[in-house]
């Protein structure tokens, strides 16, 4: 199967519609290079902090990769989200999911336009180390895309379509990593035989020299063995590190409420206040109400009613680093 460059330029004007009506600015996108790489080479101009989206593409069994640069956390959550968020976080990886959700209805619509049948699996978000061991197939089509008009400078994209005739069976994936297991067993059988000899003779070269006094005589020899510890098993050691930290507070009860508003009054006020009495807090009609966890401030919103019963409909999320930041400062 060999994919020419002029078909993957046959659905730019369309990603470069999509990314225009998303970002509102108008996008062009230019094809900086194109090639046929080995799986080794395939991540090697990539970089480890780039955001790497993998799906596969189920009709043909081919990995379908898009690359992009970290700056695209701080572009999709300022357009998406309305704060700008340049790590990868749940709230960045949602975004991604829901970018790359997007994309694949618009190139499947395109693809159906030309008389082809594309559909893909789910879609992740990995990191390099982690899409590497995710390649299935011996050889790739690698794309860099350099994509103006959304940033002050030209963004760079990669984009990686494995050759289904290339694609390398579970199986053979299984057997190289046993293999890789087992070199590396022997290795640290070796290696470690090595410290026992190396522990003994400096055992043996201790003991001759204690069994001799200052003046060259002898003394007498006291007799010694090793006391054997019980090792523990992998299995009792990483009991606990197996599990994902988060999952332990899962459970966790936190008091969620929505600040209408708040005032300072003097006692004299308060004790005045009876039964018909209005308090006009500082809030002005129409801004949006705090949404509060345990006292602390986490998001906006606005209030509306759900079958009798009032909600609040979110509106913005106070940014991860705000949050971190009050609680160094101790303030909430």
């Amino acid at each position: 199967m060999d994919i020419p460059k002029d078909t993957l330029e046959q659905y730019l004007p369309t990603i470069e519609e999509f990314l225009t009506s998303l970002m509102f600015e108008e996008t062009d996108i230019e094809v900086g290079a194109f090639e046929r790489v080995e799986k080794e080479s395939s991540l090697e101009k990539s970089a480890d902090t780039d955001i790497y989206l993998y799906a596969r593409e189920l009709n043909s069994s081919s990995d379908v990769i898009v690359v992009l640069d970290k700056e695209w956390f701080g572009l999709l959550s300022s357009i998406m989200l309305g704060i700008e968020e340049k790590e990868k976080n749940e709230q960045t990886i949602g975004l991604l999911k829901e970018f790359s959700d997007d994309l694949s209805e618009v190139v499947i619509k395109e693809a159906k336009e030309q008389d082809l049948e594309i559909a893909f699996g789910e879609v992740q978000v990995l990191s390099k180390e982690e899409m590497e061991e995710e390649l299935m197939h011996g050889e790739y089509f690698w794309t860099k895309l350099d994509i103006e008009g959304i940033a002050d400078e030209a963004v760079r994209a990669e984009f990686l379509l494995g050759d289904p005739a290339t694609e390398i069976e579970q199986k053979e994936i299984e057997e190289a990593e046993e293999a890789e297991e087992q070199t590396s067993e022997q290795r640290t059988e070796i290696s470690s035989l090595n410290d026992e000899e190396e522990e003994e003779e400096s055992e043996f070269a201790d003991f001759d020299a204690g069994s001799r006094s200052k003046d060259g005589k002898e003394q007498e020899v006291v007799s010694a063995r090793h006391i054997e510890f019980a090792e523990f098993s992998e299995d009792e050691d990483s009991s606990n590190g197996t599990a994902h930290r988060m999952d332990l507070l899962k459970d966790v009860e936190l008091d969620v409420s929505v600040e209408l508003g708040r005032i300072e009054l003097p006692l004299g006020k308060v004790l005045e206040l009876a039964k018909g009495s209005v308090i006009e807090l500082e809030k002005l009609a129409g801004e949006p109400v705090d949404v509060l966890v345990n006292g602390n401030r986490i998001a906006l919103g606005e209030v509306v009613v759900i079958d009798e019963h009032f909600g609040v409909r979110i509106s913005s999320l106070v940014t991860t680093k705000k949050r971190l930041a009050k609680l160094k400062n101790g303030s909430s």
